[in-house]
């Protein structure tokens, strides 16, 4: 399975979310985003996830990451988490589906958990609460989104 992981706005290609990628997925693509609210940065980390969505199974997004996944127009399977789809002023609607899973903690206090109930229903994808806060690097809701990876919800 080829996983492409994109990290939030303070993340990294190192961190707990994208070790845990690193450490359970032989094949994954980890890019560095930038760190920024801009619009003109989000545009061009949106074009190069773009491309790279490709040749993925399935797009992962954390945060920042999880606001340019739930942008790009593929049919590929997506994972969101904390999507902050509406903290970036691109000016673009989600491309979600059905199949898609939200995964949110309701003690998000980064990002509202109600701004995740919104995406799922309006595109009808699965919303799952877990977590104890916007960074969701506890070992349940790391093991969680490994699961969603692998289509085993």
């Amino acid at each position: 399975m080829k996983v492409l992981f994109c990290h939030g706005k303070e993340g990294s290609p190192n961190g707990k979310k994208a070790t845990m990628v690193k450490e359970n997925f032989q094949t994954c693509q980890i890019p560095k985003l930038k760190n920024s609210f801009e619009t003109i940065d989000f545009l061009d980390d949106l074009t190069r996830i773009e491309k790279l969505a490709e040749r993925a199974d399935v797009i992962v997004g954390s945060s920042r990451g999880g606001a340019l996944v739930a942008q790009v127009r593929t049919e590929t399977r997506k994972v969101l988490i904390c999507p902050a789809w509406k903290k970036f002023d691109a000016k673009l609607l989600p491309y979600l589906r059905e199949d898609d899973i939200i995964i949110h903690s309701k003690a998000d206090m980064v990002v509202p958990f109600e701004d995740s109930e919104l995406l799922a229903e309006t595109y009808g994808c699965t919303l799952i609460d877990s977590g104890y806060d916007h960074r969701m690097s506890d070992k349940q809701t790391l093991e969680l989104i490994k699961k969603a990876i692998k289509g085993e919800l």
